[in-house]
């Protein structure tokens, strides 16, 4: 999970480049930003399960949502939010801030401040090599294998590789912390961009419920039977027991 060895090529600027960056700060900011998104919205498949969006108040800072399906944190919902530096990108930068809340029990993710330790996968942040969508990636990466050196939840790390099973029941509380926190208001909720969640009802969502798992069962009047790899007792691939 090392993203610190994206690239070796150096990457300079001139002078009248560096003055028209200062120059157009907030301008180029709010471009770059945009251009981080759609460098996002285009690994969408790679960033599965994760849903991130930037503020409408603050293009520097970003929604995020994860959804685990495997692994230790199977079944969890994650809220997270991106902190990218106020001189993005006119230099060489602190790596942006990934910040969980509630903070989540996890070796990489500080027990107070949520924030997730990353300078030991990115080393420094290097502008046109490194980019959002490798946090995010890090960030979903970091769930499925998880690394307990370079940690800053020193009782996560002793856990997972001494006690299991008493850091399996440390995430459960975890997973189940999060999700009744999942509808809570907060300072930036009332930002249009903010992913929020309204609770069950079966008057509205219940309906939407019934299709999807009407959908779900199998077809009872398909007739064709699924093709295989190959037919037994013959060396045609693709083929079909009426083949």
């Amino acid at each position: 999970m090392e993203f610190n060895k994206l690239s070796t090529e150096p990457h300079f600027l001139d002078k009248d480049t560096e003055d028209s960056l200062v120059k157009y700060h907030p301008v180029f900011t709010e471009y770059t930003v945009l251009a981080e998104y759609n460098l996002l919205k285009e690994q969408c498949k790679l960033l599965q399960d994760t849903y991130v969006m930037p503020s409408a108040k603050d293009p520097l800072r970003w929604f995020g949502l994860i959804f685990l399906r495997t692994g230790f944190y199977t079944g969890a919902v994650f809220r997270f939010h991106i902190v990218i530096g106020q001189n993005f990108p006119h230099t060489k930068m602190p790596i942006p801030t990934i910040m969980f809340t509630p903070p989540i029990f996890h070796p990489k993710v500080d027990p107070v401040s949520g924030c997730m330790e990353t300078k030991s996968a990115f080393g420094k942040w290097e502008i046109g090599i490194h980019h959002i969508w490798h946090l995010i990636l890090y960030i979903k990466k970091s769930f499925l294998i998880i690394d307990e050196t370079n940690c800053v939840n020193q009782i996560a790390a002793d856990l997972y590789t001494q006690h299991t099973s008493e850091f399996h029941k440390h995430i459960l509380e975890s997973i189940e912390e999060c999700k009744e926190h999942l509808h809570d208001a907060n300072m930036f909720s009332t930002d249009i961009h903010y992913l929020n969640f309204s609770s069950y009802n079966p008057n509205i969502h219940g309906t939407f419920r019934k299709v999807i798992l009407a959908n779900a069962k199998p077809n009872s009047t398909l007739k064709t039977k699924p093709l295989s790899w190959v037919k037994p007792g013959s060396l045609d691939p693709f083929s079909s027991e009426r083949s």
